[in-house]
């Protein structure tokens, strides 16, 4: 395999990291034999799944046996623009006065390189789509180590900056764990993989923008995995996508329940997804509607029942258009959670074909100590590989959004 070339295009304290296209692809190989038994049985039983699949149809299908659950290989993304921190002389022990004004500035000069690089083209003949939908940031541990120092930074990201506000995580559920003020990523049985998403694509104003600082990374596995959502959309059935416009969309329904009513609730998803009082932090019925009203949902979604449980349900289309304004897939339909906009369930064979395809746009890297990636949440999906935390090496990553 010949090596690509690269060339250094500085920028303030950053070098940008330019690769030719020359040589062939890494691939990073996905390991499976640490993973527990279970997760083990399962990929077992969707790759026979597949098989029956493909004799069923007599035929080899565009998502035949080579497409697994967990696959074999992830190539690394060719939409990430990368650049490394070049200021050695700079080291987080030299705390003093200029140490908070230092990590706004680098703040400002990081935010300045995401606007000119984000979503721009790539000059490269080799790639069919050469957008660029993520920005890495490489080598920052030596001036931001904890979460406090990565606070300072991103207000320097987002002082002063236009077009841009800073977001707050609103899932369906419960918030995120934080670290000195910051959102922790999700968490998720680490045991298991998280899936390619969207942050909050279920609600109506979705994050525009969702980054990832690494503090620590997991002792094995762990890495991040990316898709694009034009490339997704190409994968997925072209059946289920029509039948979805065809019943209207998504709807996607919440319950909160009343924990003046009912303090023990014996429901899961009351359980998972709790109290209208701790989500929208009132006890007054009426502002507890316009906490969701403010955020985009129609007056007419947001509903007490005879029971007191808070309903906040809306419709979504289940496509967006991207920046290239190509109508791309923007749903969480995987989670197998949630009804068409009609009342239609979708199909348990549509939804398990879906659960293979979207692994045949994912890529992965390795987020290291000091990495900082940060995506267009309306281009592209995130999600992680499971992985496994040592004794003293506990995976710390933290997570912020703009709009």
């Amino acid at each position: 395999m010949s090596s690509s070339t690269r060339s250094f295009l500085h920028k303030g304290r950053f070098a940008n990291i330019i690769e030719d296209g020359g040589g062939g692809e890494v691939v990073v190989p996905f390991d499976t034999s640490w993973l527990p038994t279970e997760i083990l049985s399962a990929v077992a039983a969707a790759e026979t799944l597949l098989d029956k699949k493909e004799e069923n149809d007599n035929a080899a299908s565009s998502c035949a046996s080579s497409t697994t659950v967990l696959p074999d290989h992830l190539s690394p993304p060719m939409f990430v623009d990368v650049f490394d921190y070049n200021d050695p002389s700079y080291n987080v022990e030299n705390d003093g006065v200029g140490k908070e004004e230092s990590l706004s500035q680098l703040g400002r000069e990081a935010r300045s390189i995401i606007d000119d690089a984000l979503d721009t083209k790539r000059n490269s003949e080799d790639v069919e789509d050469s957008t660029i939908n993520a920005v890495l940031f490489r080598g920052l541990s030596n001036c931001i180590q904890t979460a406090q120092d990565f606070k300072t930074f991103w207000s320097g990201c987002i002082d002063g900056a236009e077009g841009r506000n800073e977001m707050t995580y609103v899932p369906f559920g419960k918030g995120r764990n934080t670290l000195d003020g910051v959102d922790l990523v999700t968490p998720f049985p680490p045991s298991m993989a998280l899936k390619c998403h969207n942050e909050m694509s279920y609600n109506p104003r979705p994050a525009g923008r969702i980054a990832f600082y690494c503090i620590e990374a997991a002792s094995k596995g762990g890495e991040t995995i990316l898709a694009r959502n034009a490339d997704l959309t190409k994968y997925v059935s072209t059946e289920l996508q029509q039948f979805v416009k065809e019943h209207g969309g998504i709807l996607y329904r919440r319950e909160y329940y009343d924990e003046r009513r009912n303090p023990n609730p014996s429901s899961d998803i009351h359980r998972h997804m709790g109290s209208w009082q701790k989500k929208t932090g009132t006890n007054d019925e009426k502002d507890a509607i316009s906490f969701f009203t403010n955020l985009g949902f129609s007056l007419e979604g947001v509903n007490f029942d005879e029971e007191g449980t808070l309903i906040v349900e809306n419709v979504h289309p289940g496509f967006i258009k991207d920046d290239d304004d190509r109508e791309v897939w923007f749903n969480v339909l995987y989670m197998g959670l949630f009804k068409l906009a009609d009342g239609t369930s979708i199909p348990s064979d549509m939804l398990q074909q879906l659960m293979l395809d979207e692994w045949r746009a994912v890529h992965v890297l390795k987020l290291h100590p000091g990495d900082w990636i940060v995506l267009n949440n309306q281009s592209v999906q995130h999600g992680r590989l499971p992985f496994v935390d040592g004794p003293d090496q506990k995976r710390t990553i933290l997570t912020v959004y703009t709009d």
